[in-house]
């Protein structure tokens, strides 16, 4: 089931993200840990719903994929987002699904989306290309690029 996060999905996130493999972790947040976040763990107990939405793949209380986005201010036109699913159930359409929904959500706020990804990232890089995604180049960092959606294009 496609759903908001709620704040007492923590527990479920914690075991969703011990399933995660290391690469996997390393993909998402760009380095490896075996520990949920404090900042995602922050984020889940005080979002924000005029700065940020966050949606799950609610599998009977299991925590099977997971899409974000966060403005700085309620009044920015733009957001960051992040999207994880896990290899082992990877290839199914629910990395789609939580894409659509967070497209959707951008659309409805005339949001313009952008997120790093790792160049090495096949996987995430043909779901952005599949949705429009605009891939460049990170000024900063050979090994990221910056991915953009333009706004209203999912209205």
């Amino acid at each position: 089931m496609l759903r908001s996060l709620r704040p007492d999905d923590l527990p479920a996130l914690h075991r969703a993200f011990s399933r995660l493999t290391p690469e996997e972790i390393e993909y998402r947040f760009f380095h490896r840990s075996r520990e949920l976040p404090v900042s995602v763990q922050r984020q889940v107990r005080t979002l924000d719903p005029a700065c940020d939405a966050a949606f799950v793949l609610d599998d009977g209380g299991e925590i099977r994929g997971v899409a974000d986005l966060h403005m700085q201010r309620p009044d920015s036109r733009e957001a960051e987002f992040g999207l994880i699913v896990g290899k082992a159930i990877a290839g199914h359409g629910l990395g789609t699904l939580l894409m659509q929904r967070l497209l959707a959500e951008a659309g409805r706020r005339a949001l313009t989306l952008r997120g790093l990804v790792r160049r090495d990232n096949a996987r995430m890089l043909e779901l952005c290309r599949a949705f429009g995604g605009t891939v460049s180049a990170d000024p900063d960092d050979p090994a990221i690029v910056s991915v953009s959606f333009a706004p209203n294009r999912w209205r």
